[in-house]
């Protein structure tokens, strides 16, 4: 017999758990998603599905919508256009094989709780159904250097067979011993070989994956050659936690939803050993801190920054990742795994928004949740990612980027500046709006759509910063390249900030200080209207562009709804001042930039933010001739020195 993931006990108490009233909301949804899954009438493809990112709208960045009966026809749902063809269907089907790994699970569950037939002989159908197909799949022509057998890729099928074998264990007492064997040889056993030849030799999310589906079917098959290849060596499970996740508990990819996607697959590993103590992994301090950082960077409303190619929705609530569950999955395990209440104050918190209907809730949930306080929000600077996150008060959350690249997945933007305030992304990061967008390549991965310094018209180089100093109200950051030394200082107080960007270049250069808000942009005086601004090749995705030749201080506003963010600038002769809107995410949806741009070897960059809801509380900042600033706000003056202002240089 297979060995199961879940102990007896745990099996046998699932029928208990589902005349909890702790765990309703779990069994409807379970009951919910059994009704719309035979409601689609999916089959197991005839041929392999195809790559995920082929099934966004190239026009405004959207995913087509999944019509599970319409396999050659995919409609934008923005303007309801038709795209067709095999990159189309192949990609549909990539949706029909996530659906039918998802709902394996989610029936062999709802059987073991309730004991309805149909859902059990449903998991047999689809299981037995790709083992039939498997070997078939193996002989169709893929492309790409990473191809999978039943997917594109060997990511997606890893992320695709872990589901399928948990749902497997699940039934597989009921099963002949003839059907039993041929899942596991012509389906399961087979899908482990070929990841293993096909292993992604590096420390990597997809190696987590390839890691998690070997581990997994070995534990299930008594393999103790996957398993060894799957935790051990080089690049096994261990090592990715070794030199993948990053001291400060972040993966080093700087992407909270690839943190999340590569978290997932280690607590699948964890979980298929957490009862064997010479294979467990949950132990590894590292995997606690994976689950600590991102709710130490999360925004007040949970959502988080979305870094480098990171997924624009990614929160500690909900979703945070394509691929995987969302958020409140992966607390419900933290705090089975580890009971630390700060993962159970996240998951509260999460519910008083969602109903706990988690099917890891259902599995491995705790009956009941403790109260426990949320965790304080704080000023926190996370060293090895390069993240310093200030919080000035509780509505507000300002964060300085600065650490390193982050492979292939890092933007090329050191000393980026972006911005949370009363529940507003005033000026967040744009993250990625899904690799199948026209414009990744020339916008979002390109230092211009990023609130940062850019010489020359063209992008940042690949680069690692430095923390020059940190308080609870302040950051100095910096970061270097051959010929150039870029200083950023941020100055909080709780209602404002004040934003120093220091420039030095070995010879004169063209340096271009860039500012991205929500909301429509307004200024005090009016500029002309020009065709575009020059530069490289991010420069095309600025519109409405008009200039004006600084000649005093100038002052700035953004007006989204009921928000608003001011902006005051001290005089500058001969700087060329920009606006006009440029991409946000997605790309159908648009901000006000303010572009700043000096000729030189050296300047510095001085700029005062106010967020604010409804009602503005600064009501003007003066720039005195001697240096340093005033900020004037209805109950005070807050007077700043020039030696506290450049402190970062």
């Amino acid at each position: 017999m297979p060995r199961p993931i879940l102990t007896p006990a745990e099996l046998a108490n699932l029928a208990r758990r589902a005349k909890s009233t702790a765990f309703r909301p779990a069994l409807a949804r379970l009951r919910r998603e059994a009704d719309e899954f035979y409601a689609k009438r999916l089959n197991v493809p005839e041929t392999p599905g195809g790559y995920y990112h082929d099934f966004i709208c190239p026009e405004h960045g959207v995913e087509l919508r999944f019509d599970p009966h319409r396999p050659t026809e995919h409609r934008c749902p923005v303007d309801e256009a038709l795209f067709t063809g095999e990159k189309f269907d192949s990609a549909w089907r990539w949706f029909v094989n996530h659906h039918l790994a998802e709902s394996a699970l989610r029936l062999a569950v709802l059987w073991k709780a309730e004991g309805e037939s149909k859902h059990r002989e449903a998991v047999r159908g689809i299981l037995l159904g790709y083992a039939e197909r498997y070997a078939f799949y193996a002989t169709c022509a893929r492309t790409g250097q990473n191809p999978g057998v039943a997917t594109y890729t060997t990511l997606d099928e890893s992320v695709w067979i872990i589901p399928l074998a948990w749902a497997y264990t699940l039934i597989a007492e009921t099963l002949p011993a003839r059907e039993s064997g041929e899942i596991i040889s012509r389906l399961l056993v087979p899908a482990a070989e070929h990841l293993m030849r096909r292993r992604y030799g590096a420390i990597h999310n997809f190696t987590c994956w390839h890691n998690a589906a070997i581990a997994t079917i070995g534990h299930i098959a008594d393999r103790a050659d996957f398993i060894a290849f799957a935790l051990e060596g080089k690049f096994g499970q261990r090592a990715q936690l070794r030199e993948g996740m990053l001291a400060d508990g972040l993966w080093f990819e700087g992407s909270m939803s690839y943190h999340f996607y590569s978290v997932w697959a280690i607590l699948m590993s964890a979980l298929a050993f957490r009862h064997d103590a010479r294979t467990e992994i949950a132990s590894d301090p590292a995997v606690t801190k994976s689950l600590l950082a991102p709710i130490l960077c999360a925004y007040p409303d949970g959502t988080l920054p979305a870094t480098n190619d990171c997924w624009y929705f990614t929160s500690v609530l909900g979703p945070c990742c394509h691929g995987v569950p969302p958020a409140t999955a992966f607390y419900e395990l933290a705090f089975a795994l580890f009971q630390a209440p700060v993962f159970a104050a996240t998951l509260r918190q999460a519910y008083r928004a969602v109903p706990r209907d988690s099917v890891f809730a259902f599995l491995l949930g705790a009956e009941a949740l403790p109260e426990e306080a949320p965790p304080l929000r704080v000023s926190v600077n996370l060293p090895a990612s390069g993240l310093a996150l200030l919080r000035p008060s509780e509505d507000i959350d300002l964060l300085v980027k600065y650490g390193p690249h982050g492979g292939h997945h890092g933007h090329p933007d050191k000393l980026s500046l972006t911005g949370w305030a009363y529940g507003w992304r005033f000026s967040p990061d744009l993250g990625t709006p899904g690799y199948g967008v026209a414009s990744l390549e020339t916008w979002y991965r390109q230092t211009l759509s990023h609130n940062t310094v850019l010489l020359d018209g063209e992008s940042q180089p690949a680069a690692q910063g430095t923390l020059v100093g940190f308080t609870p109200d302040s950051a100095r950051v910096a970061v270097e390249w051959e010929g150039v030394k870029l200083r950023r200082s941020i100055h909080t107080r709780p209602e404002y900030f004040i934003d120093v960007f220091a420039v030095e270049c070995a010879v004169p250069r063209q340096i271009d200080w860039v500012y991205h808000n929500a909301g429509a942009l307004t200024t005090d005086s009016p500029g002309r209207q020009v065709e575009s601004v020059t530069g490289g090749i991010a420069y095309q995705h600025l519109s409405r562009v008009s200039e004006r030749v600084a000649t005093g201080p100038a002052a700035l506003q953004w007006q989204d709804g009921q928000f608003g963010l001011k902006c005051w600038l001290p005089e500058a002769t001969g700087e060329q001042v920009f606006t006009g809107t440029s991409p946000a995410n997605p790309p159908t949806t648009e901000f006000g930039f303010l572009l700043r741009r000096r000729n030189g070897c050296r300047t510095i960059f001085l700029a005062v933010f106010h967020p604010y809801r409804a009602t503005a509380q600064v009501q003007r900042v003066e720039f005195p001739a001697a240096g340093g600033l005033v900020v004037h706000l209805s109950d005070r003056s807050d007077p700043w020195n020039a030696t506290e202002l450049l402190a970062a240089r």
